[in-house]
């Protein structure tokens, strides 16, 4: 009995000092981020997992996109300068036509991926894309938004925007599609396009983004900022090739 005892004893000292493993966090929301034009040739999805802000770190957290996405970046945001964004390992699983990428969190409850998907459709001057995202868990809300490339006009989007269109520093803009609540196996499909070669983006009555304002991901889109942050978070690597 003396040794069990000790044994019970050491086990309950290392479960003290050792610090806490991740735990499997639900996920308050996904915002998705679509823009078909997104790099050069390739059409680019970001999305960013929202936690409850009652929720513990290090938590596990898990991001579903469209089965055979090419990873770019998997991390979390921390609010500030995009390089300081720590990029976690995942591990993937697939389940039906979403590939789950799972990584921890262990600084903020915002995790994020940035995925390539293939490249759209071009007919002449007209630039096409389609996407759809499937809920392989339990209900959740959904956010998206659409990217158009800068200069587009004549943007056309199903579901229909749902907000006001905004303009981040680069002159693209960005279209709100509304929130959705999905249950398991539900899905939020994206259709868009538009005509290449309009406007300049100094011409542009939209409103400019004001990229302090990461704060605003718990109760409003953060698509604008993911954007920009994916963005400059990838500029450092492509001065460097």
């Amino acid at each position: 009995m003396t040794r069990i005892a000790r044994l019970v004893l050491l086990a309950l000292s290392l479960a003290i000092l050792l610090p806490g493993a991740a735990h499997a966090a639900a996920v308050r929301e996904y915002q998705i981020q679509y823009a078909p034009a997104g790099d050069v040739s390739q059409s680019l999805l970001i999305v960013t997992a929202i936690l409850d802000p009652a929720e513990s770190l290090p938590a596990s957290v898990t991001v579903p996109v469209p089965a055979g996405a090419t990873l770019l970046w998997s991390g979390e945001l921390l609010g500030g300068s995009p390089d300081a964004d720590p990029f976690r390992q995942t591990t993937k699983t697939t389940v039906g036509t979403m590939d789950l990428y799972t990584f921890t969190v262990e600084e903020s409850g915002l995790g994020q991926l940035e995925v390539s998907l293939g490249a759209p459709t071009i007919s002449g001057n007209r630039v096409s894309g389609a996407m759809t995202w499937t809920n392989p868990g339990d209900e959740v809300l959904v956010s998206a938004s659409l990217v158009a490339e800068a200069g587009a006009t004549d943007v056309k989007t199903t579901p229909a925007v749902a907000g006001a269109v905004q303009q981040n520093s680069v002159g693209e803009t960005l279209h709100p599609l509304g929130s959705v609540r999905l249950t398991q196996n539900g899905s939020y499909v994206i259709e868009a396009s538009w005509r290449r070669g309009g406007g300049s983006a100094s011409d542009s009555p939209l409103l400019p983004i004001l990229l302090g304002a990461l704060a605003v991901a718990l109760l409003a889109l953060v698509v604008v900022i993911a954007r920009e942050r994916t963005r400059a978070r990838r500029a450092p690597s492509s001065g460097d090739a």
